[in-house]
């Protein structure tokens, strides 16, 4: 009984956890495509949760005195948002998340998103794919990455990576940024965005 009462409330807690995850990805979209019958493109390999994990710490550097390593009071995401023990509590829950999981996780989904008109094609082929778009003449339409929302300080904010351009950029998805979103009134929203210098193809 205790063994099946354990296991209810794990599935409820991932059931929980991914609904959490659709809608941030989704509200977050929402602010900057409000038509849901708009099409999109999305990369469909998630950005790897290492990457946002790192990013989120931002630079460190050793104290010549000390030899301790200290995170640069530059960093765009400072405390109170930014809490030493919350980012370890998140790198060891979900660092190395995308190595363990099964190559189809680590794949987005339509279902995964509210829109009705979107297409997926591989990073791999990114470049092919913006040419061959330009040479068919169609319409110029925004390309998203995203990285799978992971849970900080608890269960209070959503982190995760999104990158974004169009059809008309061969120079990959130029605008980059961390999302950290917090729930409120029922709906995911935007708290912090703290642009990325890295350019995904």
């Amino acid at each position: 009984m205790k063994k099946l009462l354990l296991f209810t409330l794990f599935f409820i807690s991932n059931l929980s956890f991914a609904q959490d995850k659709k809608q941030a990805i989704n509200d977050f979209l929402h602010t900057i495509i409000p038509d849901y019958n708009k099409k999109i493109f999305v990369i469909k390999e998630k950005t790897n949760v290492n990457h946002v994990i790192d990013i989120f710490k931002g630079k460190t550097s050793k104290d010549s005195i000390t030899n301790e390593y200290k995170r640069d009071e530059r960093e765009e995401i400072k405390p109170p948002l930014y809490n030493e023990a919350d980012w370890a509590r998140m790198k060891k829950k979900y660092y190395h998340k995308t190595e363990e999981n099964t190559a189809a996780d680590n794949l987005w989904l339509s279902t995964d998103f509210d829109y009705k008109h979107i297409e997926f094609f591989s990073s791999h082929l990114f470049i092919e794919f913006i040419v061959g778009h330009s040479e068919q003449h169609r319409p110029i339409t925004n390309i998203f990455s995203f990285s799978e929302p992971i849970y900080y300080s608890g269960k209070k904010y959503l982190v995760f990576k999104v990158g974004q351009g169009t059809t008309e950029s061969i120079n990959g998805l130029t605008d980059n940024y961390l999302i950290i979103m917090k729930k409120e009134n029922g709906k995911w929203v935007v708290i912090n965005k703290s642009y990325q210098l890295d350019v995904f193809y």
